[in-house]
């Protein structure tokens, strides 16, 4: 995993920075350590501060994983890295450079595999600290957990050099870390433990470290976009590692056409307000029910930006908080949200329930389906995907209640993306 530093720093502090109408997961308690945090005594270059403890501490538990899982998964038993372990303070630039990278400087705001030396190092000071402060622990783990997957390629006979196919390598790593904070989320590590909501802070690590839009996915250094790289998380998240060597990287059913500017706000809702009483109608007419849709009208509705007033038979939203949104993440965000509070008011009419986590579950589903019919360029279907991962105005209930995490909003938006409305209950 390598990306220029003004880059991942721009993209940190810019996914950080969201609009309060769309707050992050707050995963601070992230992945604090169930038992003592890991000496770092192992890691070349480490000062043994606590970014490096936990550095340890994770990739401690990737090789213990690894020990037990690899076997089973390519028929080999695990050998730890030769090259070892690098920690580089960027903010030096007179120290050691570690394998692969020229000078100090190359490091800054990254992590990365050495095929060459079988290494791994990273920037304790301006990647690992910056992705723990704004998503966690779990953030950091993500990382690390990637590029240990880079390592498992190398010992199982994949290319992970630049002749490689890039998208299906980074897919495979993703898995692979998708694997470990599952085992992690279960308590079969011995020193970290994620709980649900911890693992939004990974996806938004995968987001900071996604492809700018036009990147070619053949291309050396391609990671891949938000969908591919959280998709194929939560691959190996749900089934483990046995299927990342050869890792589902099934498109989205995307539009061909470029990205363009974003639309003005008032051009989206109603773009998207058009869009959406075609879709949902026809979902409700094909159940042989009745429908009267909503209207979209400026004002309050519970679940601020966009809420359903259905006893006013309207999808309300807020002017200023909604173009915020808009503009922090992209007129797709305003249209997904739109949309899912389209797919709250036919849940009633398609038999569905309308409160709870089944509720939030069906409503995500529904919208990835509208998003496959509408064939969305990649660049508005990240920007669907970051809204979905930031703002849970778009699970809420006809209750108002909301009790899914980002990640589970994302997952079951994939469904009905990949698979259609029928997934959606």
């Amino acid at each position: 995993m390598r990306i220029f530093p003004s880059a991942v720093l721009a993209l940190v502090l810019g996914v950080a920075g969201c609009s309060p109408t769309a707050p992050q997961p707050q995963p601070a308690p992230a992945g604090e350590p169930a038992n003592r945090a890991v000496d770092p005594g192992f890691v070349h270059g480490t000062d043994g501060g606590d970014t490096d403890r936990l550095a340890a501490t994770v990739l401690t538990d990737v090789r213990d994983f690894w020990t037990a899982n690899l076997p089973a998964v390519a028929g080999e038993e695990w050998h730890d890295l030769d090259g070892g372990y690098f920690s580089v303070d960027t903010s030096n630039g007179t120290g050691r450079p570690p394998p692969c990278s020229g000078t100090v400087a190359n490091l800054e705001g990254n992590a990365y595999y050495c095929a060459s030396v079988d290494a791994v190092a990273w920037d304790r000071a301006a990647l690992l600290p910056v992705l723990r402060e704004h998503y966690g622990d779990a953030a950091v783990a993500v990382v690390l957990a990637h590029e240990m997957g880079h390592a498992v390629q190398q010992r199982t006979g994949v290319d992970v050099g630049a002749g490689g196919d890039a998208a299906r390598t980074e897919a495979g790593a993703d898995c692979y870390a998708g694997a470990f904070l599952r085992a992690a989320a279960d308590g079969r590590t011995a020193h970290l433990r994620f709980s649900p909501q911890d693992l939004d802070g990974a996806l938004h690590a995968l987001i900071v470290f996604r492809d700018p839009i036009g990147t070619d996915a053949s291309a050396g250094d391609a990671h891949g976009t938000s969908f591919d790289r959280i998709s194929a998380f939560q691959d190996g998240y749900r089934d483990g590692p046995g299927g990342c060597a050869e890792p589902d990287v099934e498109r989205a059913p995307t539009g061909d056409g470029p990205d363009g500017p974003n639309a003005p706000l008032d051009a989206a809702l109603a773009r998207a307000e058009t869009t959406a009483r075609a879709f949902f109608g026809a979902r409700v007419a094909a159940a042989g029910r009745g429908w009267t849709p909503p209207a979209v009208r400026a004002g309050d509705c519970p679940g601020d930006p966009v809420g359903l007033c259905a006893d006013r038979g309207i999808v309300g939203y807020d002017p200023a908080r909604l173009d915020e949104l808009h503009r922090d993440i992209g007129d797709q965000a305003t249209a997904t949200l739109l949309a899912s509070r389209y797919a709250l008011a036919a849940l009633e009419p398609l038999g569905l329930p309308t409160t709870g986590p089944a509720a939030g579950t069906a409503i995500s589903c529904l919208t990835g389906a509208y998003t496959a019919a509408e064939r969305v360029s990649a660049g508005d279907l990240d920007e669907a995907v970051e809204s979905l991962l930031v703002s849970d105005a778009a699970s809420r209930d006809a209750g108002g209640g909301q009790e899914l995490t980002g990640a589970r909003r994302v997952e079951a938006f994939r469904d009905g993306l990949l698979h259609g409305p029928d997934r959606c209950g």
